[in-house]
């Protein structure tokens, strides 16, 4: 019997200004690096020291194609601890939803997105490009990313 296991997810980015008016929202497929996927192997096992849970959001102005190499975001600006549940897309609790909330502290054209494990540097599980968002300062950015075990 052959079975197939893969991971895929997507970011879902809302932008509201100060006044909390919607001005644009994203949702985008990512792409999983090599090094995410191997993270997440290293976490299904007990006694493999090193790895951590994919608990931060980030944010940045790059606009290169993601690809399974990438490491970091090519312009990251902000990054969030944010908050993880699990829920339902094709079998209970078979997806990993993970949110967080940016205060733009200044002006920038949004265009990436990562999921990481540290609140600096660590192990980039994945990362999505979309078309820019221009944020001012005041704008909230809500971001959510859904991964499915499937």
């Amino acid at each position: 019997m052959k079975e197939n296991l893969g991971v895929k997810g997507y970011f879902e980015i809302e932008v509201r200004d100060k006044e909390g008016n919607l001005k644009a929202k994203r949702i985008s497929p990512n792409t999983v690096t090599n090094a995410g996927k191997a993270e997440i192997a290293g976490l299904i096992l007990t006694d493999v020291t090193g790895v951590n849970d994919f608990d931060y959001l980030a944010l940045g102005t790059g606009t290169t194609t993601p690809s399974a190499t990438d490491t970091a975001l090519v312009a990251e600006l902000y990054r969030t601890a944010g908050t993880g549940t699990r829920i339902t897309t094709s079998v209970a609790n078979d997806t990993a939803q993970l949110s967080g909330s940016f205060s733009m502290t200044t002006t920038a054209n949004i265009a990436e997105v990562g999921i990481f494990n540290s609140s600096s540097g660590g192990v980039l599980l994945a990362r999505s490009t979309f078309s820019a968002i221009a944020t001012q300062n005041g704008d909230t950015i809500n971001a959510i990313y859904k991964t499915q075990v499937s």
